[in-house]
C-alpha cells in the first residue's frame, strides 16, 4: 500500500467522521441507533490515528 492509498483512505475516514457527527444531531429513532452511531464514531476515529500512524512512521 502507497503512502497516496493511506492519505485516500484518511481523508474518506475523515469524511466519513464528518457524517456521523453530523448525524448525532439528526433524530436516530431509539438508543440503539444512537449507541450504534457513537460505536461506529469511535471505530472511526481508530481508523483515523492508525491511518497517520502510518503516515508519520513513513515519513521518519
Amino acid at each position: 500500500m502507497t503512502e497516496s492509498d493511506v492519505t485516500s483512505l484518511l481523508n474518506e475516514s475523515k469524511k466519513e467522521l464528518d457524517r456521523l457527527t453530523t448525524k448525532r444531531t439528526e433524530d436516530l429513532g431509539n438508543s440503539i441507533n444512537y449507541i450504534e452511531n457513537e460505536l461506529e464514531i469511535q471505530r472511526t476515529q481508530g481508523k483515523i490515528t492508525a491511518y497517520e500512524y502510518v503516515l508519520n512512521a513513513d515519513a521518519n
